[in-house]
């Protein structure tokens, strides 16, 4: 039996890494196109955006595996109901579940190698995205800066731009805010031409003001150049995961018991219990979906392979759909978030027993 279990393990190896990449690939297109975009028109180097582009595909990853898993599952069952190779293996003597027992196993691979993504690798990832993304921000401003859009927080500064050219880097027409630990209002710089490039920001040409705790006017001048280093604030910088989709279950749980010490109100707290729930219930599909595609896949090879495909893609977008609509809704808080979540789970699990029981009656 060891035999026919590497067999099947090195079966379901490519077709599983084709499925996930697949579905990743998909996932990341629209991701890819706005990167193709940082790189031709706002000039931002390729290994910058190549590295940042490595930073996102962890989040999508956790939830493309469980769907790539489940179309690699289909692929190698389909082939071998094709070629009879199953019928061999129940002439052998193999009932159902020693079928089960690989891709049962490698569920539970996926189980974990999910849950080990949401608790480690995406909150580490997001930080990094974020410094990086920062760094790319100060040496090539363009990145991040768009017309006519009010931006805060690049550095001490908060930035309104009227005209951009990305290739040269440089502006027209900018006001800038510069935050001050003494005073209560920022200063304001409104600059006719505004250069990025190295860490810094030139100002030319440009008018400043700085207002008292009042925010009356007690300051005004000019200067035709000056220059402002934008990557001072890097080597101090901090990140405190503060998105709730890039949290751990242990950060979730911590945050929950933290609102609820502090009497927050039910409304502030649901965010965060509905996330916990996503992430519980997201891993397990894994399970019932690595053992449904093996279910929907034996039979005889006359019953058609594309039929077996259209039922997993229907499987997969209804799926998919319940659990979307269980987000939003107990997201509004209309159902409560264990039964939102988990009811596409339940649903899962229900389609998987009966199949299943049917196939063991059949065998």
């Amino acid at each position: 039996m060891k035999i026919i279990d590497k067999y099947l393990f090195n079966q379901l190896k490519m077709p599983v890494l084709f499925g996930i990449s697949l579905f990743t690939f998909i996932f990341l297109i629209e991701l890819m196109v706005n990167m193709m975009e940082s790189i031709l028109i706002k000039r931002v180097p390729v290994l910058d955006i190549l590295h940042l582009l490595t930073y996102y595909i962890p989040p999508i990853m956790s939830q493309t595996i469980p769907m790539g898993f489940f179309l690699g599952v289909m692929i190698t069952y389909n082939k071998l109901t094709s070629t009879s190779e199953s019928v061999a293996m129940i002439s052998m003597g193999l009932n159902l579940n020693k079928i089960l027992k690989v891709p049962f196993f490698m569920s539970l691979g996926i189980f974990f190698l999910t849950i080990f993504l949401q608790e480690k690798i995406i909150p580490e990832s997001f930080v990094r995205a974020e410094i990086l993304g920062v760094k790319i921000a100060t040496e090539t401003p363009s990145f991040q800066l768009t017309e006519k859009t009010f931006l805060e927080n690049i550095g001490e500064y908060s930035i309104y731009i009227d005209i951009l050219d990305p290739k040269t880097n440089q502006a027209k027409n900018v006001v800038i805010f510069q935050k001050t630990d003494k005073e209560n209002f920022p200063n304001v710089m409104l600059a006719d031409k505004t250069i990025w490039g190295n860490g810094s920001m030139t100002l030319e040409d440009a008018t400043f003001y700085q207002l008292d705790n009042d925010g009356k006017e007690k300051l005004r001048g000019s200067f035709k150049s000056q220059v402002h280093p934008l990557t001072s604030f890097l080597s101090d910088f901090d990140i405190e995961i503060d998105e709730i989709d890039t949290m751990s279950v242990g950060m979730l749980l911590k945050k929950i018991k933290i609102l609820k010490l502090n009497k927050s109100i039910s409304k502030d707290i649901l965010p965060y219990r509905v996330e916990l729930q996503k992430k519980l219930a997201s891993p397990f599909s894994a399970i019932f979906l690595g053992i449904l595609g093996v279910l929907f896949s034996l039979g005889h090879h006359r019953s058609g392979k594309s039929v077996n495909y259209a039922l997993s893609m229907v499987v997969i977008f209804i799926y998919i759909t319940l659990f979307n609509v269980g987000i939003v809704l107990a997201s509004k808080g209309i159902i409560n978030p264990i039964i939102a979540i988990w009811f596409p789970n339940c649903i899962l699990a229900t389609l998987t027993g009966i199949i299943y029981v049917k196939k063991v009656r059949r065998w």
